[in-house]
């Protein structure tokens, strides 16, 4: 798989930081086999994502798949 990735915005200085978050997470659901759209971490990351959540509650699930607690 190749990907190729361009991020252009003006409107936050670490949305780099965001992007690498992002990404950390989905390889880390690739890696547990997980498929499918990851909600809470766009619902955390992302302005516009499939399903909105607050971010409080975003956070949790989060931190509770890190943790190997649940899956997204």
């Amino acid at each position: 798989m190749e990907l190729e990735l361009r991020l252009s915005v003006e409107d936050s200085p670490n949305s780099a930081g965001v992007v690498i978050d992002a990404i950390r997470h989905c390889k880390m659901a690739r890696d547990r086999g997980e498929v499918g759209p990851l909600l809470p971490i766009s619902a955390y990351t992302m302005k516009h994502p499939p399903r909105q959540m607050n971010d409080k509650v975003a956070r949790s699930l989060i931190e509770e798949y890190i943790e190997g607690k649940n899956q997204l």
